[in-house]
């Protein structure tokens, strides 16, 4: 099943006819429901293969890796910066979930607290152990109609937070175009950033447009006239959010970012490296642009890659790989077992 027709099951399928938990298929489940969402072997094989391509880079471009280890290990001479890395490894992980509950109130100010807060831990491991994370969005739409919201009121919950997410990062990304950011971006990355970003924008525009005046109506089935406007008036809830929600979106996904870009300054730091962070964010905002573009879960592949050519200019050569090594264990592996071990919670709950 694809990314896009799995978020039409999401959307429009009974509650009922889905399995008890999304994201781990019960045995014995069958049609639509099971294929919505990956099972556990396919999330443990996909996690697999993006370590596996991961440390296959690594070998490639560096196969002196005992020497890396080794270097590695003077991370624990100051391990006050790895305390700070988890710390905001936390304020990742907490600013995304309350993102989605600022959200989601917008359409039911009461919603229950802890549901949301879990879909979007779940959500890192979802979205970091299958290929694209094609299977995320559907995962929190499934659960937040579960919460109480619609079909069309959880996507829009979800496609919202996601392009002001994207919108914040593409702003830095193009920053690093700038001559006095001394980023080591190639002429091909530039053009990957550019051509990235204004689909971005246009995307923005189009969609705006569109809600304001949906042109092609007539086009449409009518069966689907009502689900159509079900989605637009969706849609058209957060133009009337108040400035408070607005203002509290884009705060939450700045520090999202902010963390984000700190984890592999402390990193750093915790290596011995002292020197500019500004070719260090500016790098990590076009790795991010550039990431999704790997079909492995992860990134993986193009993270690595990425990572050498853009980050690798700025830090010593022997501290490469080790680096690397812990950026990718901050950020990708630590919030997909925090999803993995909420998703087992939310298992134990329902048994008991």
């Amino acid at each position: 099943m694809s990314e896009k027709d799995a978020i039409e099951v999401a959307e429009t399928m009974p509650l009922d006819a889905m399995p008890p938990i999304p994201g781990i298929a019960p045995e014995g489940a069958g049609g639509p429901g099971r294929l919505l969402v990956p099972s556990l072997w396919r999330l443990l094989l996909g996690m697999a293969a993006g370590l596996g391509v991961g440390i296959a880079v690594i070998l490639i471009v560096n196969p002196h890796i005992v020497t890396d280890v080794h270097n590695a290990q003077r991370a624990s001479v100051q391990p006050v910066y790895l305390l700070l890395a988890l710390l905001c490894v936390a304020a990742v992980i907490v600013t995304d979930a309350w993102s989605l509950l600022v959200l989601a109130r917008v359409f039911k100010p009461h919603i229950e607290r802890r549901p949301v807060v879990s879909t979007a831990l779940e959500s890192h491991l979802i979205g970091g152990a299958t290929s694209f994370g094609g299977f995320e969005i559907p995962y929190q739409i499934v659960m937040l109609r579960r919460g109480g919201l619609t079909g069309s009121q959880a996507m829009s919950v979800v496609i919202f937070k996601g392009l002001v997410h994207t919108l914040l990062l593409a702003i830095v990304a193009l920053v690093s175009l700038l001559p006095w950011t001394d980023s080591p971006i190639t002429s091909l990355q530039r053009w990957l950033l550019l051509g990235a970003t204004g689909a971005l924008l246009l995307a923005w525009v189009a969609v705006w447009l569109w809600v304001q005046r949906p042109l092609g109506r007539a086009f449409v089935p009518k069966k689907l006239h009502g689900k159509l406007d079900e989605l637009v008036e969706a849609a058209r809830a957060f133009g009337g959010a108040s400035r408070r929600t607005i203002a509290e979106l884009v705060g939450l996904q700045l520090v999202y970012w902010i963390a984000m870009f700190a984890i592999l300054i402390f990193v750093l730091h915790a290596l011995g490296w002292r020197g500019s962070i500004v070719p260090i964010i500016t790098g990590q905002a076009v790795m991010q642009v550039l990431m999704p573009l790997s079909p492995l879960p992860g990134g993986a592949g193009v993270a690595e890659l990425s990572y050498l050519a853009l980050i690798g200019p700025s830090t010593p050569e022997s501290i490469h790989v080790s680096s690397l090594v812990l950026w990718r264990l901050f950020t990708w592996v630590v919030p997909v077992a925090i999803g993995a071990v909420s998703l087992g919670l939310r298992g134990a709950r329902r048994a008991t």
